[in-house]
């Protein structure tokens, strides 16, 4: 077993992190998912979850740079979206999450992840069918302390795995009037700092857990998660802006049914 994780495990679980991690499909709930079909949930897998969702969240970070670098700059122009509208859309899910966060622990199970795929796949028809017919904000520059407040709120529903933060935080930009491309990147900017927040306190409160010899396997699903979201990251927001939210939606049911004719 020790060989097959050495080898297998940390490319499996990186490949997944870096391809579902761009999409509404939820990347945690797949890699629990194809970590219980394989039989290799333990606090191993637990560990290098952490790791290859940083590696992703590093990713984002690269990419989306000089987009981050324009907004939380001071200038005189009158931008109104700034880091402080990042850091407001933050705190439902900080506060939630650290709250409950041993809650949240133990939502970590194929069945509530089946559930969540479905309730999320209603959610992205419900954003594509109630949408503005226009969008009303076309810059991420708009974008309002109220809506970035708003956007937070349904983030939050990224806490029950399964559920999907992509997809709970660009469903509700498009509802709220935002313009999909808009939408799309302040989703993944937010993500950034929560993320990583996430991966850091999760790193912290399985500390004990660490086993030292798979620390190279840990890094390697770390690299490989980095390396595969970089090759995939242009492409795949590419597509999660030409593709509509329900065929998201449809892909979500159809995982939920094999889900639980599976187990």
């Amino acid at each position: 077993m020790f060989y097959i994780y050495k080898l297998i495990i940390p490319i499996i679980t990186g490949v997944i992190e870096g391809i579902t991690e761009f999409l509404p499909i939820s990347s945690t709930g797949h890699i629990v998912i194809i970590s219980h079909w394989l039989g290799i949930l333990n606090k191993n897998t637990d560990v290098l979850k952490i790791f290859v969702q940083f590696g992703s969240a590093i990713a984002i970070l690269i990419f989306f740079f000089k987009k981050i670098i324009n907004l939380i700059k001071f200038k005189k122009q009158k931008k109104r979206t700034k880091n402080i509208h990042i850091l407001i859309s933050l705190i439902p899910t900080v506060s939630l999450g650290f709250i409950f966060y041993k809650d949240i622990k133990l939502l970590f199970k194929t069945q509530n992840i089946m559930y969540a795929l479905i309730f999320g796949g209603l959610f992205l028809f419900i954003s594509e069918v109630f949408k503005p017919k226009k969008a009303k904000i076309n810059s991420i520059y708009d974008i309002s302390l109220l809506q970035s407040f708003i956007i937070g709120c349904f983030e939050t529903l990224c806490l029950y795995p399964g559920f999907s933060r992509s997809g709970a935080t660009i469903g509700s930009a498009i509802l709220l009037g935002i313009e999909r491309t808009v939408a799309i990147d302040f989703s993944f900017i937010i993500s950034i700092p929560l993320t990583i927040g996430a991966s850091m306190l999760d790193l912290i409160k399985n500390i004990n857990n660490i086993n030292i010899n798979y620390i190279p396997y840990y890094l390697s699903g770390f690299f490989i998660s980095l390396i595969i979201s970089l090759l995939s990251i242009k492409k795949l927001i590419k597509m999660l802006n030409k593709i509509s939210l329900k065929i998201f939606g449809f892909y979500r049911f159809i995982l939920a049914s094999l889900i639980y004719f599976i187990n």
